[in-house]
């Protein structure tokens, strides 16, 4: 599995090409730089999935089973859903991050894999999630580790670095929750987010922060416009948290994509019974990249990864002429491909908000999925009906219990 996923990666990627960097003009932000990942052509087809932010908006009830490992999934839509690695499950109950990217199959109920982000506060049995948030990239990077490592990272270490990480970045919790990161710089995210636009068709993003390198990569770039401010967020958080002068230089991030192909020689399957019909989860960590991807019919859907680059970082001061000098290169060269891109993405566009405009939650008359018990669902199947005793041995309890 592991050289198919990285061969199958690899004919992924000779169809995207790395675009010109974006920083912020202004001098604000001094320890991050953003490349967009460009596909070279798109099909004419957009996904039939939709992101978790929009399906909590259109029915999705994601609620709290009590169990920090736990979230209980109801999907009434016709549709699966990616739920990303590390989004933030927010609501009137103790924060949870998903484990790994996932899909949530139509109609069905299920248990989502998730880790406990805020230790000192209880669970609310039965409460609602209802809106998602980014997880800042070094919680993110050490989960994928322990994906690779374990299969599963315990609640206890996760726990533990985000008491360290809390305490490395000044940042106040009483209940040790990670998104008090992004709460406490939410002012400046919301400012900084337009030195990063979009770009038309973009399906992922390269982010060079201090001296660390991540990757959000996805199938369809319809997926990673709904997600692009969490990605930005997520890599935005650690810039603000903690702050330097020094990114990765251009000429690492551009062989980090040959890299991640070569970590994901050794990938961990991560198995989840509940989720067994929505694609393929993978983890891998190897030559100091660690990272998670799901496929599903084949295609990969989405893909996370992060490398330490430590002694290799610059003032970003010193490189902004070499940046500079890629962005001029780009745009006098301006490839024959990006005047199609553009074009079929709005028509893609177009279609796949269609598509969404008309998802509605099945009605009570509609046929469902019977309700299982959906944690133990993982386990087991449904448990043999109890048999009665035959008339010897319950001869023998009764007089036993009439000695009593």
């Amino acid at each position: 599995m592991s050289t198919a996923f990285s061969k199958s990666l690899s004919e992924h990627l000779e169809h995207v090409v790395v675009g010109p960097p974006l920083y912020d003009m202004r001098g604000t932000l001094q320890n991050m730089v953003v490349y967009p990942v460009l596909p070279l052509q798109l099909g004419a087809d957009p996904p039939d999935i939709i992101t978790l932010s929009e399906a909590l908006d259109k029915g999705l009830l994601l609620t709290d089973t009590g169990v920090v490992s736990r979230v209980h999934v109801d999907n009434p839509l016709p549709t699966s859903i990616l739920a990303g690695e590390s989004e933030i499950l927010i609501g009137a109950t103790q924060l949870r991050s998903v484990q790994f990217s996932c899909l949530l199959a139509p109609q069905r109920k299920a248990a989502l894999p998730v880790n406990c982000v805020e230790e000192g506060r209880a669970t609310e049995y039965q409460a609602e999630f209802d809106r998602t948030d980014a997880c800042p990239w070094p919680l993110r990077a050490y989960k994928m580790e322990q994906l690779a490592r374990f299969g599963e990272p315990p609640q206890y270490w996760v726990w533990d670095r985000i008491k360290r990480y809390l305490s490395e970045t000044k940042t106040p919790s009483d209940t040790h929750d990670i998104h008090s990161v992004i709460d406490q710089n939410s002012d400046q995210l919301q400012m900084l987010r337009s030195a990063f636009p979009l770009q038309p068709g973009q399906v992922g993003a390269i982010s060079a922060v201090g001296q660390s390198l991540v990757i959000e990569l996805f199938g369809d770039p319809e997926l990673l416009e709904d997600r692009y401010d969490s990605v930005l967020r997520s890599a935005m958080a650690q810039a603000l948290a903690q702050p330097s002068t020094d990114v990765v230089p251009p000429e690492r991030v551009h062989h980090f994509l040959e890299r991640v192909i070569a970590a994901c020689q050794t990938t961990k399957v991560l198995d989840n019974r509940s989720l067994k019909e929505g694609g393929r989860a993978l983890a891998f960590n190897n030559q100091g990249i660690s990272g998670q991807a799901l496929v599903a019919k084949g295609r990969l859907v989405h893909l996370a990864a992060h490398q330490q680059c430590i002694g290799h970082s610059r003032s970003l001061a010193d490189l902004r002429p070499a940046l500079e000098a890629i962005k001029s290169d780009w745009e006098n060269q301006h490839p024959a491909y990006i005047d199609d891109l553009v074009d079929d993405y709005a028509r893609r566009r177009r279609r796949y908000n269609a598509f969404k405009s008309k998802l509605q939650p099945s009605t009570p008359s509609k046929p469902r999925e019977q309700p299982a018990d959906f944690l133990a669902a993982e386990e087991t199947q449904s448990a043999p009906s109890p048999q009665p005793l035959n008339p010897g041995l319950h001869q023998f309890f009764l007089r036993l219990f009439n000695r009593h």
